[in-house]
């Protein structure tokens, strides 16, 4: 069943496209760590989509095996610590992310793959130890920093009673992000499928969340208007 990858990729690009479009209009680290992110993300369902419909070869399963299951929430963590900690040590960090990479293209490109990768897709790559520490060390550590980075911003917006709209999309990224995690899991239920459920819905609160927290605020439009109508009202009493 190819729904479910062809809507997270959908969600994925559509999501990719955004973050771009507002990197693009107000350049930051975060928003190109993010748009490299939900690109990886996009190409890595796109191959799934590919394998499913089509057929699974040695190379699709590597390349979604690099991309999808080691490298996207590495980069997702890492627009994330561009706003928590100082850009020096957030590039540094940068800078071992990217050399982890390289690592995890080269750790797939020399596992073996068992001969069942024609319905087995990316499960039949037969992962070393060392593969299978960098995989899970990318994705609880990125996990732990995503998600506790989005609950310490929502956290921090309530008690000072601001940014409601930013709040509300840090939560949503934080269930999101948690859903996509969840996926794993629900592969022992039987399918290959299930991961694919729920990348679908993660992304969509992830996506969900990014809308809402670049939306202006609300209070901070409220007080825009007030200003001008109080300048107005002190101009037409000066008038009078």
């Amino acid at each position: 069943m190819v729904i479910f990858p062809l809507i997270a990729t959908i969600l994925a690009w559509g999501c990719c496209f955004v973050v771009a479009f507002d990197h693009a209009r107000r350049p930051k680290p975060a928003g190109a760590a993010w748009t490299v992110a939900f690109g990886i993300f996009g190409a890595a369902t796109l191959l799934e989509v590919v394998g499913t419909i089509g057929v699974w070869t040695p190379l699709l399963a590597r390349a979604y095996y690099v991309l999808g299951a080691t490298l996207v929430v590495g980069y997702l963590a890492l627009g994330q610590l561009y706003l928590l900690i100082p850009r020096a040590w957030a590039d540094r960090i940068a800078g071992s992310i990217i050399v982890l990479s390289a690592l995890a293209v080269s750790l797939v490109s020399n596992t073996a793959i068992g001969p069942n990768v024609a319905d087995d897709g990316w499960d039949a790559i037969e992962r070393s130890a060392g593969l299978t520490a960098l995989t899970v060390s990318f994705n609880a550590i990125g996990t732990l920093v995503i998600v506790g980075g989005c609950i310490y911003s929502a956290l921090s917006f309530w008690r000072r009673g601001v940014m409601r709209n930013r709040m509300i999309g840090c939560l949503l990224i934080a269930a999101g992000t948690l859903t996509v995690a969840s996926g794993g899991t629900l592969t022992r239920l039987g399918s290959h499928q299930y991961p694919y459920i729920a990348m679908s819905v993660g992304i969509a609160l992830i996506f969900s969340g990014y809308m809402s927290a670049r939306r202006p605020n609300e209070v901070v439009q409220r007080s825009a208007i007030l200003t001008r109508q109080d300048r107005d009202d002190a101009v037409a009493g000066a008038s009078g």
